[in-house]
């Protein structure tokens, strides 16, 4: 509760000018107003997901569960705060792996987008242990495990991780359109439970 309070409190102040002058000063003529308001929608995006990530980790968005499976997410999640949706989480699972997202909303815009993609290296087992051979063997595959950030604004900043470290980000569009095409499903989906 503590962290979500902090992050209110950032964001309040953001959205206010402070005046630097001080009592103990002394007065200058070309004090300057401090401008602590974010300047782009870039920005503001990022404050916002803080704020959404803040009041996920205190427990305090209303999660809804959408009773199919979705086309393109699978198991769908819905997180709403005051009947506002913020987040849409979704695993898609697959033989020996599964793909991720987590979608970030204000009002009807995406924020940000996280995409995972865990999945078993068949091609690389095959090399290592061909079938003809050798006899299938689940504790010897190897799985890649990548995962996908892209923050919206005026910009994209996309980062392709894996390993815990950015191995790239150069913007993928035909991935960022399939993915942006499939949230807004997902949240035709959640708005048709509603």
């Amino acid at each position: 509760m503590r962290n979500l309070i902090i992050i209110i409190l950032l964001f309040n102040i953001t959205s206010c000018k402070q005046n630097v002058e001080s009592k103990n000063e002394p007065k200058k003529k070309d004090i300057k107003v401090l401008e602590l308001k974010p300047k782009t929608d870039f920005q503001k995006n990022k404050i916002e997901i803080s704020i959404i990530d803040s009041l996920k980790e205190n427990d305090q968005l209303l999660k809804k569960r959408y009773p199919s499976m979705s086309s393109c997410g699978g198991g769908v999640y819905g997180l709403y705060f005051k009947n506002e949706l913020k987040l849409i989480e979704s695993k898609y699972g697959a033989e020996l792996g599964f793909s991720s997202r987590k979608v970030y909303w204000k009002e009807n815009k995406i924020l940000r987008i996280v995409y995972r993609e865990y999945f078993a290296e068949w091609e690389k087992y095959a090399k290592k242990y061909p079938p003809k051979k050798v006899k299938y063997s689940p504790e010897k595959m190897t799985y890649t495990d990548t995962i996908y950030k892209i923050t919206f604004g005026e910009k994209y900043e996309f980062k392709k991780i894996a390993n815990e470290k950015v191995i790239s980000e150069r913007i993928d569009s035909s991935l960022i359109d399939n993915l942006k095409e499939c949230s807004y499903k997902m949240k035709k989906e959640l708005e048709r439970t509603e």
